[in-house]
């Protein structure tokens, strides 16, 4: 790329030399008028010269343009093609997924609920008897939770005693319960 730069500028400087050159010596011998019109009908032909090739390039590019569209035509229908393929294949998937649906609804309707609702009568089964044999009330899970929680704090308390503190536990040491039983449930 520099050599041609550099050659380019060779050519201009050389030009431009030759002509200062024959501007003076146009002065001297006294036909620089006519140097000024041969050098306008040089300018006048150059100027019809690029004129046309101006022209022959919009020729060029009008063919470039309809080559182009004719090109594009068949991929226009070769992308309708696949369009209208997915489009069939998007179909047949919800199809698909509309019969997963069903069949899964299906599942449920005849295999979970009636599993669901006998587990659900044991438990309350459960519960009830805990309520009529046991001591009066029912224990929720959170307070088998708050009972495991607090034997594990007084095992972490004989092992650490500065680690918890009572009011860690919100005012309730350990092994005590509130004043109306936890969680405000009486015995």
């Amino acid at each position: 790329m520099k050599g041609a730069i550099r050659k380019v500028a060779i050519i201009a400087a050389v030009a431009l030399v030759v002509l200062i050159v024959g501007i003076v010596l146009a002065i001297i011998f006294h036909v620089l008028l006519d140097v000024l019109y041969i050098f306008l009908m040089l300018l006048a032909a150059l100027m019809v010269v690029g004129t046309l090739l101006q022209v022959l390039s919009v020729v060029a590019l009008i063919r470039a343009i309809s080559t182009v569209r004719e090109e594009v035509k068949p991929l226009l229908a070769s992308v309708q093609e696949t369009v209208g393929i997915v489009k069939d294949t998007a179909q047949t998937a919800g199809h698909t997924v509309k019969t997963v649906s069903n069949a899964a609804q299906l599942t449920g309707e005849i295999a979970l609920a009636p599993s669901v609702r006998a587990v659900a009568a044991v438990v309350a089964g459960q519960e009830m008897v805990r309520v009529f044999f046991g001591k009066g009330h029912t224990r929720t899970r959170a307070d088998k939770r708050r009972k495991e929680q607090l034997k594990a704090i007084e095992a972490m308390e004989r092992t650490n005693p500065d680690a918890i503190t009572a009011g860690a536990l919100g005012g309730v040491k350990p092994g005590e319960e509130a004043s109306n039983g936890a969680y405000g449930i009486g015995r």
